[in-house]
């Protein structure tokens, strides 16, 4: 689901920093190594917790009795999704092996599927229980599945409870109309004004552009050439944002705050009127934030009765496993355990654990959840508002689809009008100081639009920022400098004008 790139999933742009590996309940973390009988699974990557995820399903393998020593891969530089990566690994002795079963994203199911095998029906827990919409993609004439739903993800408008203008918005319009183009130009919004959605990276920004595409008509958009009405569109939802928080996802760090999450972060810490996610966006906001707040499912078209596009995390039997030889079952009761009820509940919900509200793929997890926490019960009618459609690209090329996205991301960024804060390591100290330090920044940029600030955020933590009449950077810090330490910043040697 990362295509937000996505962390369910849009998502989920691949943009998160590898982590080392860690050492997992039961000892699933020690690598299989030649000559011993063992088994891996690939994990997705992009959640909240992974460590959650492998405790759970070590301990349900452990619990279940079985004997084969089962190793989990968390490192999304060995597994990412299925984005990019290819179900190999390199075992202890140094061989390169099958990853026997792994998580993948079903945005790519045309591509998986020729790789993977069915889970048969006899080997499927209470099949009715998983949600329909990934029910009715995955599930064959015979009962078999072509993989198994773990996890779910739509994209979500997160707002305030007293905020009675989100709480009308149930179209694109509305969305438009509420939230007004150019409201701030900045990687981040100066208060709870303006909306922070991610749409930069070339896998995210594709299948936004397929969606989007899917609901306006009715039928997957041309690939070649683009329409440039969807193109259009993308262009206004993104400058209801600024280039920056939508287009290139530069975006300072929160501490504490992971940075597929920043924007509920921020949108937690006051800043922002809505920010647009996957629901386990949650997990990085306060409970005071948490407590005041509302979901509705983010409206990407005008038409009457669109579906919810969901995307959905799934379990697939690489074909390449060696268990599957001479009828092997192995891998089916592997995949099988991996989505039963009480692993995935103990996944998102551990025990001793922070509730991650990433969105399960089984009605009695949801339900159970749902009595747990409120805002469950939110998702839960994000869920069952509209009939519901599990996303699949029209593709089983994943490095045309990708390249297809750099496509559509030049256009959106061609088509966007608005101005962009540029960052100066020269503090103006006030108006009758600004116009010669933002005139030569804003040069090559549009010239100067009369903005500039110098509290953090919107400006970078530690620097200075200039309103330019022209986006032409991927990131409003000057070249010659790196990325400070993050902190938001404020105070009385820190003051704003000129708002943006």
């Amino acid at each position: 689901m990362k295509i937000l790139a996505r962390a369910c999933g849009l998502v989920l742009a691949l943009i998160l920093f590898a982590a080392p590996q860690k050492a997992f309940a039961q000892d699933c973390s020690t690598i299989c190594t030649d000559g011993e009988t063992c088994i891996a699974a690939g994990l997705y990557p992009y959640v909240p917790d992974t460590e959650a995820f492998a405790s759970a399903i070590c301990s349900a393998w452990t619990a279940a009795g079985q004997t084969e020593k089962l190793y989990l891969i968390a490192d999304e530089n060995v597994w990412d999704g299925g984005y990019s990566s290819d179900p190999v690994y390199t075992n202890g002795s140094g061989t390169q092996v099958p990853i026997d079963v792994f998580v993948y994203d079903a945005m790519y199911l045309q591509y998986w599927q020729t790789q993977t095998t069915p889970v048969p029906a006899s080997a499927i827990s209470d099949a009715s229980d998983f949600v329909s919409y990934a029910s009715k993609a995955l599930t064959q004439n015979d009962g078999s599945m072509l993989a198994l739903p773990m996890l779910g993800c739509t994209n979500i408008m997160f707002y305030h409870d007293d905020d009675s203008g989100m709480d009308g918005v149930t179209s694109l319009s509305d969305f438009l109309s509420v939230n007004p183009a150019g409201v701030y130009i900045s990687p981040v919004p100066f208060d709870r004004t303006g909306a922070m959605m991610n749409m930069s990276g070339k896998t995210t920004i594709a299948v936004d552009y397929m969606v989007k595409g899917l609901l306006d008509n009715g039928s997957w958009p041309s690939m070649n050439p683009l329409d440039q009405s969807i193109i259009d569109a993308m262009a206004q939802i993104a400058e209801r944002a600024s280039w920056y928080n939508a287009l290139t996802g530069a975006i300072p760090s929160l501490p504490g705050v992971e940075d597929q999450y920043v924007r509920a972060g921020y949108f937690s810490e006051g800043y922002g009127r809505t920010s647009i996610g996957f629901s386990e966006s949650m997990s990085q906001m306060s409970d005071a934030t948490r407590a005041g707040l509302k979901l509705r499912a983010f409206p990407w078209t005008d038409t009457a009765n669109a579906p919810n596009m969901f995307y959905s995390d799934v379990v697939g039997v690489n074909n390449a496993s060696t268990f599957l030889n001479g009828g092997g079952t192995l891998p089916f009761t592997l995949a099988n355990l991996m989505t039963e009820q009480a692993v995935v509940q103990d996944a998102i919900a551990p025990p001793s654990g922070e509730l991650s509200y990433l969105f399960p793929a089984r009605n009695s997890v949801l339900n159970a959840l749902s009595a747990q926490d409120p805002l469950y019960t939110q998702m839960a009618a994000v869920l069952n508002g509209a009939d519901s459609v599990l996303v699949t690209m029209p593709t089983t090329d994943r490095d045309a689809f990708h390249n297809f996205g750099g496509t559509v991301e030049t256009a959106v960024r061609g088509a966007f009008t608005g101005s962009c804060d540029l960052e100066s390591t020269t503090f103006p100290g006030s108006t009758a100081e600004a116009p010669a330090i933002c005139r030569p920044l804003c040069a090559n940029s549009g010239g100067w639009v009369g903005s500039w600030t110098n509290e953090a955020p919107p400006a970078w933590p530690g620097y200075s920022a200039c309103g330019c009449a022209q986006c032409t950077a991927e990131s409003p810090l000057p070249t010659t400098v790196q990325e400070p330490s993050a902190m938001i910043m404020s105070g009385p040697a820190l003051r704003r004008y000129n708002r943006n």
